[in-house]
């Protein structure tokens, strides 16, 4: 297992080792300071910001599902990729060689498996976990969140929790594909069948394998114990393995090693048995936040022996999420780079801060009018605009780690969702804004309530109170 790796590599590194190995000073790591492995989602396109930086992806080959592409047009916001390049030294601006993409499940959803609840729904396909959010998840090529069903054929990629692969991006599968992916350990083969463990535990098969199968040159003759994708076609009712390859679980191999590397995903794990981020070990050489653990980090530091060693992580999800129209929109010069002022009603507004690492999703009308790429930049955004925003807080500056653009009408609400500054029989604030109320029981401060102002006039509607904080 990789996470025994972990006391391994700590026991072998000195302190100055760890130094050398985080600064890219000295040693073999600063002949290769300048290359950088980048494993996050898609935020925005202009090229292609992944984790904060802005890649140039002029000169880049390109890997899609195995197969080679020719540019950008193959990609889409929200998917999972992996970025093999340089970044200048201010960490924003990089140059990308390679970029890799592989969905991480493709198939139909199981029956009997979809639970809704408010804005997650969770369900299983081939048996395989997935969880999708109604506001952080990208849904592309025809899906939807309310139009998630039984039966529906999709593609998923996101980033495993330990349970589940939380999905950052959802699409449908064109009418014509009826192909299904899966991937996970060969637990049984016997050139016939194949059954695998999936990384959720379930046991996946046995599935009989076709006469025709197509198996990778790099699968051992007994591939029991090989983490692998298979490729299914339907036939008459029974899948069928038409392919198999053994697969990276983590998307990190040998050629990574020694590399700089910054890494998005769902961090997991404790000071007993280590910790992962998208299944990746890493090393922390601070104590780790417990608050941390199963929320989605951006770690980065240097790659030795498939171990990220660690010298920053940062929280990427926030705890306000607004849907508003913009008033006002300021760029410094890039396209993700400024700040955005949202109509709170009544006279009020606040401004936030977007940069390289901000999620751009546009869903709008204007974007299949335009370039239909699924993002939107600064310059692209209007007064008027309808948008929903996630946001942190540092006292009174405020930062988005997403934005998405949405279509509008007169009738569209002012919705915020935060904890509550204060609250008593006719008034409530939130944010530091002061909005008048009717609701019989008032929240407590400290609780996070979704308020709806359907007339931007200051007198919220209706007040929700989010259960899980109370």
């Amino acid at each position: 297992m990789k996470l025994k790796k972990l006391f391994l590599v700590m026991s072998a590194l000195t302190t100055a080792g760890l130094l050398t190995a985080c600064g890219g000073g000295g040693g073999s790591s600063a002949s290769t300071a300048n290359t950088t492995t980048s494993i996050g989602k898609i935020d925005g396109f202009g090229s292609i910001y992944v984790n904060g930086v802005k890649y140039d992806t002029s000169h880049a080959s390109y890997y899609v599902d195995d197969e080679s592409a020719s540019d950008d047009s193959a990609l889409g916001v929200g998917m999972k990729v992996k970025v093999v390049g340089s970044v200048d030294s201010s960490g924003k601006n990089g140059t990308a060689e390679s970029i890799y993409y592989d969905d991480d499940l493709e198939g139909p959803i199981d029956a009997g498996s979809l639970v809704v609840s408010g804005d997650t729904t969770t369900f299983t396909i081939l048996g395989m976990s997935v969880s999708a959010d109604a506001n952080s998840t990208i849904f592309d090529d025809g899906a939807s969140y309310s139009g998630l069903a039984e039966g529906q054929e999709i593609e998923v990629s996101g980033f495993f929790d330990g349970s589940q692969i939380v999905a950052s991006r959802i699409e449908l599968q064109s009418d014509s594909d009826h192909d299904y992916e899966v991937k996970g350990t060969v637990t049984q083969y016997d050139g016939m069948t194949i059954t695998l463990e999936l990384k959720n535990g379930s046991i996946a098969g046995p599935y009989d394998i076709s006469s025709s199968v197509d198996i990778d040159s790099d699968l051992p003759s007994d591939p029991v114990g090989t983490y692998v994708e298979i490729e299914l076609v339907d036939n008459a009712g029974n899948n069928e393995v038409v392919r198999i390859e053994p697969d990276d679980d983590d998307l990190i191999d040998d050629s990574d090693d020694d590399h700089d590397a910054e890494i998005r995903g769902i961090l997991m794990g404790n000071d007993v048995d280590g910790y992962t981020v998208n299944d990746i070990p890493v090393v922390f050489n601070d104590p780790v936040d417990p608050q941390l653990i199963g929320t989605e980090v951006e770690v980065e530091g240097h790659m030795v022996d498939g171990t990220l060693i660690v010298h920053e992580v940062e929280r990427e999800d926030g705890e306000i999420e607004i849907k508003a129209l913009v008033t006002e929109v300021t760029s410094d010069g890039d396209p993700k780079n400024g700040s955005i002022t949202l109509d709170l009603g009544n006279g009020e507004t606040l401004t936030f801060t977007t940069d390289n690492s901000t999620s751009f999703e546009d869903s709008s009308s204007y974007d299949s009018s335009s370039d239909g790429d699924g993002s939107f930049t600064l310059n692209e955004l209007n007064v008027d605009d309808y948008v929903e925003v996630e946001l942190s807080a540092n006292g009174s500056d405020y930062y988005a780690h997403s934005i998405e653009r949405e279509d509008s009408d007169p009738s569209t609400p002012l919705v915020i969702e935060a904890p509550v500054d204060s609250a008593d029989a006719t008034t409530i604030t939130l944010l530091g804004i002061v909005f008048t109320h009717s609701t019989t029981t008032p929240p407590s401060a400290g609780e996070k309530v979704k308020a709806t102002d359907a007339g931007y006039d200051g007198d919220i509607d209706t007040i929700v109170i989010d259960s899980s904080s109370s």
